[in-house]
């Protein structure tokens, strides 16, 4: 089971991205809203599925670690896009 230090480490990794991203993408995912998130999340995971049933995330670890912070970070938009609406109808 994994510890909190295991987890906080994860979402340390995640946050990172996250910045380094951001540099680039600002907040487009407010742009795009709730809708085109799930389906960012759900392609996302579609890719990861796929890369790890022919076995390529062996090949390319960096690269599937990113993928799986990828789906961190779009759980957190949702998350945020979520409490927005939320806030709205409050």
């Amino acid at each position: 089971m994994p510890t909190l230090e295991m987890v906080g480490h994860v979402y340390e990794e995640a946050k990172k991205l996250m910045e380094e991203r951001e540099q680039d993408y600002n907040d487009s995912w407010l742009q795009e809203g709730l809708t085109s998130m799930v389906g960012s999340q759900f392609k996302k995971a579609s890719q990861i599925k796929t890369m790890f049933e022919n076995g390529r995330w062996k090949g390319n670890i960096t690269r599937f670690k990113e993928d799986i912070l990828d789906q961190i970070n779009y759980c957190v938009f949702m998350y945020k896009l979520v409490e927005m609406d939320e806030s709205k109808t409050h």
